[in-house]
Order: C-alpha cells, then sequence, then structure tokens
C-alpha cells in the first residue's frame, strides 16, 4: 500500500494521490487488460474532472496573441466555428478573433467571472507534464511495453496542439471508465499513460512506502 506523508499543502497532496491511484489503475489495465472494482468510479469521479479543470483553464488561457494565423485558423475549425470570408491578412486575423470570442463566449456564457485559479494550475501543471514528459529517465519509465522511453512523445507545439493533446487524454479516460479495458497496441492509451505516469513521478516526493 501506499500512503500520503502531506506535504503542507492539501491541494498538491490531492493532486499527488490522484496521479499516483490514476497511474496504478493504467498499470493494472496495462497488465490485466480490465480495471479492478472500483477503478471505474476513481477514473470517471477524480481523474476525468481534473482533465475537465485542464481543459477549463485552456478555454480561460487561450488568447488570440498566443497563436499565429494558421494556428488560429486550424482551432476554430476544430472547434467548429465558422469564420465569414476575409480578403487581407489584416481581414482574416480579425475574423478569426471574433470566432474565437464566439467559440469562448458560448462556452462559458456571457457573464464576467474571474479566472478561475485551479483551472489555470491545473493547466500550468499540464503543460509542464507534457514539457518534461520525452525526458523521462528510462529508470521511471512504468509503461510495460516496449523499450522504457518516452523521447518519442514530443510536446504539443502551440495551442492548437495542446487542445489536441487534452482532447486525448478526456478521450482516453473516458474510454477506460466507461469501456475498463486497456490496449497497449493503442498510442493514444501510452500517451495517456506516460502523462500520468510523469505528474506521478513530478509530484511522487509526497509518497512514502506503508
Amino acid at each position: 500500500m501506499q500512503r500520503i506523508e502531506s506535504s503542507g499543502f492539501a491541494e498538491f497532496d490531492r493532486l499527488a494521490l490522484l496521479f499516483r491511484r490514476t497511474r496504478e489503475l493504467l498499470d493494472v489495465a496495462a497488465s490485466t487488460g480490465a480495471l479492478p472494482e472500483g477503478g471505474s468510479e476513481v477514473l470517471a469521479d477524480e481523474t476525468l474532472p481534473h482533465v475537465e479543470d485542464i481543459e477549463q483553464g485552456f478555454r480561460v488561457w487561450l488568447r488570440a496573441g498566443a497563436a499565429d494565423l494558421d494556428e488560429l485558423r486550424a482551432f476554430v475549425v476544430r472547434a467548429g466555428v465558422g469564420t465569414a470570408a476575409a480578403q487581407s491578412l489584416a481581414e482574416r486575423r480579425a475574423a478569426l478573433i471574433e470566432a474565437m470570442n464566439e467559440f469562448a463566449a458560448a462556452a462559458g456564457g456571457p457573464e464576467l467571472l474571474p479566472a478561475p485559479a485551479r483551472a489555470l494550475a491545473a493547466l500550468e501543471h499540464a503543460r509542464l507534464v507534457f514539457a518534461l514528459l520525452p525526458h523521462t529517465p528510462p529508470a521511471d519509465v512504468h509503461f510495460p511495453q516496449g523499450r522504457p522511453s518516452y523521447a518519442d512523445i514530443t510536446p504539443p507545439r502551440g495551442p492548437a496542439e495542446l487542445a489536441e493533446r487534452i482532447e486525448e487524454l478526456e478521450r482516453s479516460v473516458w474510454l477506460l471508465a466507461t469501456r475498463r479495458t486497456a490496449r497497449l497496441t493503442d498510442s493514444h492509451y501510452r500517451r495517456t499513460y506516460g502523462f500520468f505516469d510523469t505528474a506521478a513521478r513530478l509530484s511522487g516526493g509526497g509518497f512514502v512506502s506503508a
């Protein structure tokens, strides 16, 4: 068993436990092909809400200036927001910014609210995990198949790829929680495993053997 040795910061301890429990469930699913009893509830009630915090933080963080024109275009197309034809570069950027504002308003409603600190913190932590994942030392790679390395899992390059990776996390956790099976040959499962493996390593100082 594992127990938490308090760091003195309740939110850090909560996340450390969340990452460790999630990776342990992924370990079991990888070795047996299925989740243990109660595992689906942990993923649905604890892991998914954290990924949703990351997604909410991304929506708040994203600003038009954070991406070039091609990335803005790709992002609004992925979001399903159409833009009118525009001629000049300035007109195209203005149209994309307007579309992004419409998308943000539709997602968050018209009411102006303070930036959610928890969601923004979740996003910044996720960005750190994505950045450090390919640099994980071989001894700290727990994925049970292939060579011990995440070097091929490159960090997201810009907002559009970051949005894709966050969506992939949410989709992968949801599929595992509902179907309760894992396929090690699925690249999205390996990337999701690697994310929580790295997150657990980064917060592992608060864990000691029971």
